[in-house]
């Protein structure tokens, strides 16, 4: 919390204070066993585990030691044992819904001049009070012992700080009572504590209330709103905005920059019940920030920089965030919240106008960069095929990003040709570096050199760019990055044999042949720009991320293990004599005599090639036999035959989501071509235009950057939509653009290309089972 945050802060403040310790506290204190241990997590409220008597040392005031002074006027007051109230006796009463048990407390603290807030009255290790107590045993949303308790002390200020009294252990940290009044989905107690100054904007920031990869919590924003909110309790919410003593403040904050908003966000779970329930909440708390015009809610960040929107973006809440971006509101007066706007409609046809504020990669940190370089979601693919941002990505590729890029795949390939020309004509007799002889081939291999070293040097600045632009994590780079991994490797090592061979070392032909490998390898990178061979290479990728690499580590470990055994036992065998001196050595000592060898001759076996004859002096042959039996019906058998059913399943499962997939892929190629773009071409090309779309509360016209997006949505059909124009459906623009084309323009394009095009803008609306007729292709 900042300075100017605590200075307006209502919070009761920490101040030093001197408690009243008479005998009976004495006796309170001394029940504690400091050698006792409690759970780490201890739970809220429980029967079954009681409070802590582990009291640290306190200075408090005795008043006995006054009444003992020599001219001391004050008079001891003498209280009957069974009108003394301990913390257990206040305890078990809140429990029990004890109110003729309390009905003396008043008049104790009032003798004693002891505060309910006092040491003796709070479990030690929790911070929990009788009211919090009282709190969670509650019958029909009411504990009647809790007037008892806020009227027990007169002492201005100290009622105050009983009901802001909050957990103090690290795992239930800052709860208060009011949380527990709306955990609790009591509009009355949360009346009763607003009403005696219960702090709105207290933040229960322990770790159960943290968001955890591990273990039982619940984050829901620390806040009181945000708890009611989150736990969809609309009264309670308009309750905290709107009561008379302190007013919730939509802007306020958690420990992590989150509002009320990022809070429904983090709640979502995709599923169709907590959709409605999180969607509708979130647009009544839309609508109530209205009365602040000079606030936009939404366009608040946390302290990731991320918006609610972005945020829905990068942790893969695709039902709420598909809810945000095609949010229409038709009310006159929250038509201004919407950020999609139907122009027109013809029977299922729509034309939507779509507000691209923080969703065009124009912008820098746009929701459409957090999907594709920043989100580790699972479904973030799924995410990309969404209307308006599927249609902005076609856009941005037929405008501008596929021509580069196919421009960028010609010289690739013009480099690649270039690369295997001159390593395949290198100079065979010699030691490197190689003198120039002044021939035109000799010239010729030359250039082709330097245009290989110079090739190298540029993928390899253009992918350490990209590292430190992008920053990917480890999934990014698994799902989508891993040509950026092998495009620098092979960069790495053209120019590292560059390093050798002017270090005279003949091992730059080794490097330079595994470059030349990896650049041929590469060329499955370009494939993204074509729907059919897209899909396959990302089908190749699904196959070897999620079945050859588990398939390899059993096969290796099979592997190593019998090829050890058979050397060792190879090893044991005893050489026959024979007076011959051109005897030849044993078969199976020359198969298996060394671990590489062995381990050669056990692949043959994996692919159907080994042999299984052997010298039959062997001295454990039927041992021998039965080991290289058991390996074969282990790995020729059993490993290859799982691994084609486990490819045959993968390759079913991840057709259905290959085409989304390699939209993504093309997607992060598009933005990474836009991002080089000077600022004046990207201007030039960025999608959509400004619109008038309504008023403002203000009564300003309300224009926005808006893209056009036409699509069937039978779902909605016969619905009263509000249109913006309801005359001449169509686009008119792409219809004068039509007629302006020059003759013979439908001879150009081929019914093939049109029909690809039309599959690229068709939407992913749902995703079917199996592969279509083209993705089998």
């Amino acid at each position: 919390m900042s300075q100017s945050d605590a200075e307006n802060s209502d919070s009761p403040r920490r101040r030093f204070e001197l408690e009243v310790h008479d005998k009976d506290t004495k006796d309170a204190f001394s029940k504690g066993n400091p050698d006792a241990k409690r759970d780490n997590k201890p739970p809220m409220d429980s029967h079954m585990q009681g409070e802590s008597n582990n009291y640290s040392p306190k200075i408090g005031i005795n008043p006995d030691f006054l009444l003992s002074l020599p001219d001391s006027k004050l008079k001891a007051v003498d209280i009957d044992p069974k009108d003394v109230y301990t913390r257990d006796r206040i305890f078990e009463a809140v429990v029990n819904h004890g109110t003729e048990d309390l009905a003396g407390l008043k008049n104790y603290l009032c003798k004693t001049m002891k505060h309910l807030t006092n040491t003796e009255y709070k479990d030690p290790d929790t911070g929990k009070t009788c009211l919090i107590k009282a709190m969670w045993n509650l019958k029909n949303g009411m504990n009647d012992t809790i007037p008892i308790l806020l009227e027990a002390d007169e002492t201005p200020g100290k009622v105050d700080e009983l009901v802001n009294a909050a957990y103090t252990d690290e795992y239930y940290k800052g709860e208060t009572a009011l949380h527990i009044a709306i955990e609790k989905r009591s509009l009355q107690l949360v009346q009763l504590l607003m009403k005696h100054k219960a702090d709105v904007h207290a933040k229960a920031e322990g770790r159960f209330f943290q968001r955890k990869k591990k273990g039982v919590s619940f984050y829901f924003g620390e806040l009181p709103l945000s708890l009611a909110a989150c736990t969809n309790q609309p009264d309670i919410v308009d309750y905290l905005l709107n009561n008379p003593y302190r007013k919730a403040d939509l802007k306020a904050r958690d420990s992590h920059g989150n509002t009320v908003l990022h809070a429904l966000v983090y709640v979502a779970d995709n599923t169709e019940k907590n959709t409605k329930i999180i969607s509708k909440m979130y647009d009544d708390i839309l609508k109530k920030s209205i009365i602040d015009p000079e606030m936009d809610l939404e366009d608040i960040s946390n302290w990731e920089g991320l918006t609610p929107l972005k945020l829905a973006a990068k942790i893969g809440k695709i039902e709420l965030f598909k809810h945000i971006l095609r949010r229409e509101i038709t009310e006159p007066d929250y038509k201004h919240l919407s950020r999609k706007f139907t122009e027109w409609t013809y029977g299922p046809v729509h034309t939507s106008l779509y507000d691209m504020s923080t969703v065009d990669s124009f912008e820098s940190g746009s929701v459409l960069e957090t999907i594709v370089f920043d989100s580790n979601a699972n479904n973030r693919h799924e995410m990309i095929v969404l209307e308006p941002i599927n249609h902005l990505l076609q856009e941005k590729w037929d405008s501008y990003a596929g021509k580069i890029f196919y421009v960028k795949f010609f010289f690739y390939v013009l480099y690649m040709i270039i690369f295997t020309v001159t390593a395949y004509h290198r100079p065979l007799e010699g030691q490197p570096p190689f003198p120039l002889e002044g021939t035109n081939k000799d010239n010729l291999r030359v250039l082709g050199e330097v245009i290989i070293m110079f090739g190298g040097l540029y993928i390899l600045i253009c992918q350490i760019i990209y590292f430190l632009k992008r920053r990917p994590s480890l999934q990014i780079l698994i799902m989508d990055g891993y040509f950026e991994i092998l495009f620098f490797l092979q960069a790495a090592i053209v120019l590292s044999s560059g390093v050798v061979y002017l270090a005279g070392s003949e091992l730059y032909v080794a490097l330079l042949v595994f470059a030349l490998v990896l650049g041929w390898v590469n060329m499955l990178y370009y494939t993204r720009g074509f729907q059919q061979t897209g899909i396959y290479s990302v089908m190749i990728q699904k196959t070897i991320l999620r079945d050859m690499l588990r398939f390899l580590f059993v096969y290796l470990v099979f592997l190593f293990g019998f090829a050890a055994a058979l050397v060792t036992l190879i090893g044991e065998t005893p050489q026959k004599a024979d007076n011959s001196t051109d005897a030849e050595p044993s078969e199976a000592g020359t198969s298996y005599s060394g671990l590489y060898i062995a381990t050669l001759e056990l692949f043959k076996f994996t692919i159907g090639m080994g042999d299984l004859e052997f010298n039959e002096n062997l001295k454990f042959k039927h041992f021998f036999m039965f080991l290289l039996i058991l390996y074969v019906i282990l790995t020729y058998v059993l490993l290859l035959n799982m691994l084609i059913a486990l490819m045959s399943e993968t390759v079913s499962k991840v057709s259905s989501e290959s085409k989304s997939v390699w939209k993504l892929q093309r997607a992060a190629t598009t933005l990474d071509i836009e991002k080089f773009l000077p600022t004046r071409l990207r201007k030039k090309h960025r999608s959509g235009k400004k619109i008038k779309v309504g008023l403002k509360p203000n009564g300003k016209p309300d224009e926005r950057w808006c893209f056009r997006v036409e699509e069937i949505q039978w779902e909605s059909f016969g619905e009263n939509l509000s249109c913006i124009n309801e005359e001449e459906p169509g686009n008119k623009e792409k219809a004068l653009e039509h007629y302006k084309r020059p003759k013979g323009w439908s001879q150009w394009v081929s019914r093939a290309q049109e029909k690809a095009k039309e599959e690229e803008l068709e939407p992913l609306k749902s995703v079917s089972t199996s592969p279509s007729n083209d993705e089998k292709v």
